[in-house]
């Protein structure tokens, strides 16, 4: 109805032909403005704006309410496949040189060294990094108030001197900070594979600090990973000029000798740390295996029960005393040693078989 209307106010207004007129039926003629019909047509403009802004808000929330969550997916459990177990071999009871060479295996624990990480509590950046410069502070300009009418005398405050100043703004770090970073840099190495690195790093962190034990253990094992015992020999023998109470690495310096084939100087690497009050109980014993493994058995008995009574019912302690003995001609301590060893509970398959096999 509003479009026939404007169509008829624009006739009108260019006074049309009554040509034009006869087209329009004569009942159809243009309303006149009344502000009942003005404010009609203002309501439904309203209206249709808040139809637009309803629909609007709900597009809006179909877009916003309708968006798929991400799902992470739940990791896979990590599968070890374990190899199958060797069948245990059973060694002849008069075989001693196998159950020597065995006890000197199981005795001679050497811990693989793990990848580094950090030292604890040691922030890289803090030691490499010079202390921010502290502002000194100024002392406030004072005014002294004149007797006459002299103007006011300001205070000029002293400079700081200069090496005050300079030492404000850095500190130089101490040879075990810069060797503590220079371990950081190769434990950062070496967990990300770069071997060479790794190396580089725990060799400038001996030349800065050479008793900071933990650099020269790290590069051991950096040696040792790369199949470089003869360097990892000498990073040991110079370690232990330095501190011979280090029972870890005599333990690690004799076990890679003995791997050379040269047992005497292995027995002698252990005996120059052997009397230190705090030798453990697992340094004694693998050293009476050594000495038995020399046919030393007199002595080998006194470190066996030497170690025995520090820890007891050690089974493959036990199983070494009982062979020592048996080796002296004392069977009767032989066989409670072995049945000693047999009840243990702590000895390994072929290890078992062999004590049962002396108690027959």
């Amino acid at each position: 109805m509003s479009v026939i209307n404007q169509m008829l106010v624009d006739l009108e207004r260019r006074r049309a032909s009554g040509e034009e007129r006869n087209r329009i039926p004569d009942h159809v003629r243009a309303l006149p403005d009344e502000p009942h019909a003005a404010r009609g047509a203002g309501l439904r403009i309203g209206a249709a704006v808040a139809v637009l802004v309803l629909l609007a808000a709900g597009a809006w929330w179909w877009q916003t309410g309708r968006t798929p969550a991400v799902s992470v997916p739940a990791a896979a459990p990590a599968t070890i496949a374990s190899a199958p177990a060797a069948p245990a071999s059973v060694p002849e009871a008069r075989d001693t040189e196998f159950i020597a060479r065995r006890l000197t295996l199981d005795l001679a624990y050497v811990p693989e060294t793990p990848a580094p990480a950090a030292a604890p509590g040691l922030d890289t950046a803090a030691v490499i990094r010079p202390r921010a410069a502290t502002p000194a502070p100024q002392p406030e300009a004072s005014i002294e108030k004149p007797r006459a009418a002299a103007p006011a005398v300001k205070k000029t405050p002293e400079p700081v001197p200069a090496a005050v100043e300079i030492d404000k703004q850095m500190r130089k770090p101490t040879p075990r900070q810069r060797a503590e970073a220079e371990y950081a840099k190769g434990a950062a190495a070496r967990q990300q594979g770069q071997a060479e690195e790794a190396r580089a790093a725990f060799e400038a962190a001996l030349q800065i600090d050479p008793s900071y034990h933990g650099a020269r253990q790290a590069l051991v094992g950096t040696l040792l990973d790369a199949r470089l015992s003869a360097e990892a020999i000498r990073v040991l023998q110079e370690g232990l000029q330095l501190a011979p109470a280090q029972q870890g690495f005599a333990m690690t310096l004799a076990r890679l000798q003995l791997d050379n084939g040269e047992l005497d100087t292995a027995a002698q690497t252990l005996a120059r740390s052997l009397d230190y009050p705090d030798v453990s109980p697992d340094y004694i014993a693998f050293y009476a295996s050594l000495l038995q493994r020399q046919q030393k058995h007199a002595e080998a008995v006194t470190q066996f029960q030497r170690a025995l009574g520090r820890r007891r019912n050690v089974g493959v302690w036990l199983l070494g005393l009982g062979v020592s003995f048996e080796a002296l001609g004392r069977g009767a301590e032989a066989q409670e040693a072995y049945r000693l060893a047999k009840t243990s509970g702590n000895l390994s398959a072929d290890l078992q078989a062999f004590a049962d096999q002396k108690l027959r």
